[in-house]
């Protein structure tokens, strides 16, 4: 794992990106099973079935937990965690890991998904922490120079 990895968490949609590799996108949905990993994206009618939830990205460093179909609570936070860890493995992981979160994340949300994700080591490869930079930033990075791109 010597490519960096990454990440991208929408609404919608979450997005995985390695190097020379094209981009992976899935709905922002977490279908969990009992008997196996968790899978990202839009549930194929696996049997048995698995406890879909969505609505996580959002709920975010809320203290009110997402409440699933068969009644149990989740945070939302570890929901996301958990999504981002499968949409990584998804690409084979890569490091070092950077996340683009929503610009309009306050510090709040964003420790708590810092706390989410020090329990996934597919997100900290070798101990290092994800890096979390606000999606705008990310973007104008991605433009290449910021004042050619800005100047027109």
């Amino acid at each position: 794992m010597t490519e960096p990895l990454g990440l991208s968490i929408g609404m919608t949609n979450l997005v995985a990106a390695r190097v020379g590799r094209p981009p992976v996108t899935r709905r922002s949905i977490l279908t969990v099973y009992p008997d196996r990993a968790p899978e990202v994206g839009i549930p194929t009618g696996a049997t048995p079935p698995g406890l879909v939830l969505s609505g996580f990205v959002d709920r975010v460093g809320d203290p009110v937990p997402l409440v699933a179909a068969d009644g149990s609570a989740h945070r939302g936070e570890v929901v996301l965690a958990e999504a981002l860890a499968a949409m990584a493995r998804l690409v084979d992981g890569g490091s070092p890991v950077a996340i683009a979160v929503p610009a309009h994340w306050g510090p709040g949300t964003l420790g708590a998904l810092r706390g989410a994700l020090r329990s996934r080591p597919i997100l900290a490869p070798d101990g290092v922490p994800a890096a979390l930079i606000p999606d705008a930033s990310a973007a104008l990075a991605a433009s290449g120079d910021v004042r050619t791109c800005c100047s027109r």
